[in-house]
């Protein structure tokens, strides 16, 4: 990638920017899962050793530092470098950002090419290492399923109390119709729950927001339920009389403009001086 003049990290074909920086798998990862952020600011730049640099990204929560170095062969070789990453912000964002990290590599993130080497420079083991990320991983992954859990509650919650609500739903709603909608819901859960098998959280969060959407319309005690019950909204409106609308107590009527608000000021003519121009053109 390249580096501009106020030290942002760009993509190399980003106009103006002059260094560079070779950010590797790992870290590229990291910034596209990272979610909506600023450029990435370089706050120790590449030099001689362009394998020694320090990266920082962050939003209003989260705040990740990369700090890059050579481990092995003097950074002549680029295949063993070290990348340590620090992430300081609530304990569920990180964990979902080292999910889906994990998730988009296609491999696991803590294996090492000389794994000796690396416990030396590093001073961590190589099956601790693993262990922390794992430990990440698997609070990620309990969090999307306490999510899925948490719309099936809703649904079987829903589903019980139904018969009772049919009672008094607006004008419109239908039983069967709701019941469709719940049993859709819950096979939106199905749908999440294989995603997240797959480790896609992307694929929970939009099968648990069309879940969301289906239990919505199911209740009836929701406005959406209440407000377009009935048929169209357009032809409701249609359908109200003209004579039927007082518009007298809103409909402000004013004959004349009191007195401080007319303009009194006058301009005469032969004040405006007048300059001819055309000499100019």
């Amino acid at each position: 990638m390249r580096i501009d003049a106020e030290r942002r990290l760009r993509h190399a074909n980003f106009p103006g920017a002059e260094g560079s920086l070779f950010l590797g798998d790992v870290g590229d990862a990291l910034l596209r899962c990272f979610g909506a952020h600023e450029p990435p600011r370089v706050s120790d730049a590449p030099g001689f050793d362009q394998q020694r640099w320090t990266v920082v990204v962050s939003d209003a929560e989260l705040t990740v530092r990369i700090e890059s170095r050579a481990y092995w062969g003097f950074g002549l070789f680029a295949s063993c470098f070290l990348n340590e990453i620090h992430l300081d912000g609530p304990l569920e964002r990180r964990a979902r950002l080292v999910f889906d990290l994990a998730s988009s590599l296609g491999r696991n993130p803590w294996e090492f090419k000389r794994k000796g080497r690396f416990a030396k420079v590093a001073g961590v083991k190589a099956t601790d290492e693993k262990d922390a990320w794992e430990a990440l991983i698997e609070c990620g992954r309990e969090n999307l399923f306490e999510s899925i859990e948490g719309v099936r509650s809703r649904i079987l919650q829903l589903k019980d109390e139904l018969p009772a609500l049919s009672d008094t739903a607006p004008d419109g709603w239908d039983f069967d119709l709701a019941m469709e909608e719940i049993n859709a819901a819950a096979r939106e859960c199905d749908m999440a729950n294989d995603a997240l098998h797959d480790r896609s959280a992307t694929g929970v969060e939009r099968a648990l927001a069309r879940a969301e959407a289906d239990l919505i319309s199911a209740d009836p005690r929701t406005e959406v339920a209440a407000q377009f019950a009935g048929g169209d909204v357009l032809e409701a409106m249609a359908a109200i009389e003209a004579d039927e609308i007082d518009l007298s107590d809103t409909v402000l009527e004013l004959e004349e403009l009191p007195e401080d608000a007319v303009r009194k000021h006058t301009v005469d003519d032969a004040d405006i001086p007048f300059v001819d121009l055309a000499e100019e053109e």
